[in-house]
C-alpha cells in the first residue's frame, strides 16, 4: 500500500508506511525500533510514566531533538510502544465451539499480555487501528462468531470484556504495588475488628467476628479474574438478546430460553 496521506503520522509508522525520504549513506545508530524497544523497557521498569521524551533520549544517550527526527509526539511513541508490547495473540489454537468458553480464552490470553507490561492498562483506549490491535480483534470476533446476537452486540460484548480486563489487570497491579501495604490478615485484621463496636457497621462486624474478613498469602488473582469473567459471560448468555437493551429478561422470556419461572407456594 502506498502512503497516500489519509493516516496521520503516528499510524503511518504503526503500519510501515514511510512518511519521510529515505536518506543516502551510512545506516543511522538510531532507530525508531530502538526508541520504541528503549520506551517499553522503560515503562515495564518504572510504569507509563518514565515513557517520555526526555526520559528515553536519557537512556539511548542523546537529546530530545534526536528522538524528533523519528517521532512526532510523545502520545506517538505511546501509541507504538502499545503497539510493539501487544504483538499477536499466541499461535492459533482450535477455538471453543462454545462463544462462552472462546471469549473466556480470549480474555485470559489478554490479561497474560498485559500482565508482561502494565502500564498498557494506562494507555488511552482507542477504537483499534493499529495492525497489532486489530489482529486482538480478529481473535476476539473469532472468538464469537457462534455467539446468537448481531455484531453492535458483539462490538459491545468486546467492549465490556476488555474493560474488565483492563480494570482487573490494574487492580491486580495495584495491590502488587501499593505502598504502604496494608494486609487483611492476623493483627491487622484483629486490630480492626476491636474498633468496630463504635461504628454502625454490624454486618462487617459479623464478618470480622466469623473470622471471615481476611486475606489468604495464597490467594489466586486468577481464580479471581476468571470468576468475574463467568459472571459477565454468563449474564451476557443468560439474559439473551433484551439484556443489550438494558432492561432485565421478562418472565417470559426467561421462560422462552428454557429458564422457567421459580414456583411460589
Amino acid at each position: 500500500m502506498q502512503d497516500d496521506g489519509r493516516l496521520p503520522a503516528l499510524l503511518r509508522r504503526a503500519w510501515g508506511l514511510a512518511d519521510r525520504p529515505g536518506r543516502r549513506g551510512p545506516k543511522p545508530s538510531l532507530t525508531l525500533r530502538k526508541i520504541v524497544e528503549t520506551a517499553v523497557e522503560l515503562g515495564d521498569a518504572e510504569g507509563i510514566d518514565a515513557m517520555s521524551l526526555t526520559g528515553v533520549a536519557g537512556r539511548l544517550g542523546v537529546t530530545p531533538n534526536a528522538l524528533y527526527r523519528h517521532l512526532g509526539s510523545r502520545e506517538e511513541l505511546h501509541v507504538l510502544a502499545r503497539e510493539y508490547a501487544l504483538g499477536v495473540p499466541g499461535p492459533r489454537r482450535r477455538t471453543p465451539a462454545a462463544w462462552d468458553e472462546a471469549v473466556v480464552a480470549w480474555a485470559t490470553a489478554l490479561r497474560a499480555r498485559y500482565l508482561e507490561h502494565p502500564w498498557l492498562v494506562d494507555v488511552p483506549v482507542r477504537l483499534p487501528v493499529t495492525p497489532h490491535a486489530l489482529t486482538w480483534f480478529e481473535a476476539l470476533l473469532e472468538a464469537l462468531r457462534h455467539a446468537p446476537f448481531g455484531m453492535p452486540e458483539k462490538l459491545r460484548v468486546g467492549s465490556l470484556v476488555d474493560g474488565y480486563v483492563r480494570a482487573s489487570v490494574r487492580s491486580e497491579r495495584d495491590l502488587r504495588s501499593g505502598q504502604p501495604p496494608l494486609p487483611a490478615t492476623g493483627p491487622v485484621v484483629a486490630a480492626v475488628a476491636e474498633l468496630l463496636p463504635d461504628y454502625d457497621l454490624p454486618r462487617v462486624a459479623a464478618l470480622f467476628a466469623e473470622g471471615r474478613y481476611w486475606e489468604p498469602a495464597d490467594r489466586s488473582t486468577l481464580d479471581d479474574f476468571r470468576f468475574g469473567l463467568r459472571c459477565i459471560v454468563t449474564g451476557i448468555s443468560m439474559g439473551g438478546p433484551e439484556v443489550f437493551k438494558g432492561v432485565r429478561p421478562t418472565a417470559s422470556a426467561r421462560a422462552s430460553d428454557g429458564a422457567a419461572e421459580p414456583r411460589r407456594g
